[in-house]
């Protein structure tokens, strides 16, 4: 046990002592996953600016305000008509809503209306179209309500006001009738319609694409210690060809699950994403994952007969593996041939175990096919791997 430690510590340490290694497998990774994670981030996050007009000053006009406010994607400001306007023509604004003078003595009768002026380029009014509507059917709803009980109603004091805010407050927490959005996606892979997006989609991604490039990466210490002849000699010491490969293989799986670790605890701490919702299922997937990928490294290195082959090689292969395997998007949105083959990557059962784990909160069920496939696609390399290894 003691040598084959050894020999993954070395195999480490002829990793770091590369300076293009280094900031390819480590630095590199750490990187692009801040990057992409602030971008998706910053996009799902981001609040819309909606520029509030009050002119009426009543009751009615301030509670369209708060219906506003109370969206959480939208940021409000409140400005006269004149600078929402002149804001919105300058481009330095996208959309405005204003209630006009006599809102609130118009609703009683039925016939009040709320403007919304948008930019022509902004995409984001229509979202908040979308919302001011659903605000005014709202209020209309009750007003009309309020309309009849008020004059239907024999109660003293009971106007309309009285029985607006009784017919509204039936809005509170959860209104009458309500829609759920769902997305729908024809999936040959999952039948689950919650797709990964955002900061999960590429925090599992990227996890995922920079364990294979890892394990290449450390897998070439082999080729190196081939090339200068060491690999060769350490038959000579009083250990066996076995001993010598599983130490290889034991520093390439230490390699890579040591950025992995770094990679999960980054993107769930600076980004939200939920990888400790099953840490045993997540566990589980990863370590089959790195597996995989360090068998299919070792089969690779054994095919090629230079480290600057499999320099070359390394890339090429993860990331026509990562492209295929949803890495990048969601599987699920591309053709069912392209889901199919995905089937044939471990990068498709990692992204796709992950996903059903972190994302869809599935469980450890949902994690023990995908790792089943995992282990026996890496059984099967490093087999072929060990078999093909020239110590020469």
């Amino acid at each position: 046990m003691r040598k084959i430690l050894a020999l993954a510590w070395l195999n480490t340490i002829q990793l770091l002592r590369n300076p293009a290694e280094v900031v390819g497998v480590v630095v590199l990774p750490l990187v692009l996953t801040m990057l992409f994670g602030s971008v998706f981030g910053a996009g799902a996050g981001s609040a819309v600016r909606v520029f509030f007009v009050d002119e009426d000053a009543s009751a009615y006009s301030a509670r369209v305000g708060a219906l506003i406010d109370a969206e959480e994607s939208f940021a409000v400001e409140e400005m006269t008509r004149s600078e929402a306007e002149e804001t919105i023509a300058s481009g330095d604004g996208s959309v405005a809503v204003i209630v006009p003078t006599g809102f609130g003595d118009d609703l009683a009768g039925g016939e009040a209306a709320i403007y919304v002026l948008r930019h022509p380029a902004s995409e984001s009014a229509f979202a908040v179209q979308s919302v001011v509507q659903g605000i005014a059917t709202r209020m209309s709803g009750s007003a009309a309500i309020a309309s009849i009980a008020a004059a239907a109603s024999s109660e003293t004091g009971s106007g309309f006001d009285d029985w607006y805010r009784r017919v509204d407050a039936e809005w509170e927490p959860e209104p009458p009738v309500y829609t759920e959005g769902k997305m729908v996606v024809a999936s040959e892979v999952r039948g689950d319609s919650v797709l990964a997006e955002g900061s999960a989609q590429s925090s599992i991604g990227l996890t995922v694409w920079f364990i294979l490039f890892m394990t290449f990466g450390s897998a070439g210490g082999i080729l190196e210690e081939r090339e200068q002849g060491t690999l060769q000699r350490l038959l000579v010491a009083p250990i066996g060809r076995a001993t010598v490969l599983t130490g290889k293989v034991a520093g390439t799986v230490l390699a890579a699950t040591v950025q992995a670790l770094v990679l999960v605890t980054v993107g769930a701490l600076a980004f939200g994403v939920p990888w400790g919702r099953d840490p045993t299922g997540v566990a589980l997937l990863l370590g089959s994952y790195i597996l995989a990928g360090t068998g299919l490294a070792v089969m690779v290195s054994a095919l090629v007969r230079t480290r600057d082959q499999m320099s070359g090689a390394s890339p090429l292969i993860s990331t026509g593996l990562v492209m295929l395997g949803g890495c990048l998007w969601p599987i699920e949105v591309v053709s069912p041939t392209m889901q199919t083959i995905a089937k044939f990557t471990p990068t498709g059962w990692a992204v796709m175990g992950l996903t059903d784990v972190v994302v869809r909160n599935q469980g450890l069920q949902a994690a023990v096919t995908p790792s089943l496939v995992l282990l026996a696609f890496a059984a099967v390399t490093l087999g072929l791997g060990a078999k093909m290894l020239r110590f020469e």
